[in-house]
């Protein structure tokens, strides 16, 4: 019987040699093109320091947005929705805004959230 180790190997090796990688193409372009997006992320947002919880939820965005960039799928689509509606949460969260409030164009920098 295989230990949960060898399962959980054997479960992944599956995934990225099977449909997933059909999906997502070439590691090595896929990683390429996430890099690509965050790195123009972090080059171009209006605020310096740290990464954020904010630049977090929204680079897993991007993440969605590289796969798409390859093969869109209803999937990615639904992932880009959830990060963006997670990325509201935390940008309300971290700027103090509540429901049904607006900032008045205040952005996410990691002094606001401090």
């Amino acid at each position: 019987m295989p230990d949960i180790k060898e399962e959980l190997l054997l479960e992944a090796a599956n995934l990225v040699s099977g449909q997933r990688g059909n999906d997502y193409g070439n590691a090595t372009v896929n990683h390429m093109r996430i890099a690509e997006f965050w790195n123009a992320w972090i080059m171009n947002r209006a605020w310096q320091g740290p990464i954020t919880p904010y630049d977090v939820s929204m680079m897993m965005g991007l993440v969605k947005f590289a796969r798409c960039q390859q093969k869109p799928t209803h999937d990615s689509h639904v992932d880009i929705a959830g990060y963006a509606a997670v990325s509201e949460n935390i940008y309300e969260d971290l700027v103090g805004v509540g429901e049904g409030q607006t900032n008045g164009g205040e952005n996410a920098s990691s002094a606001e959230a401090e």
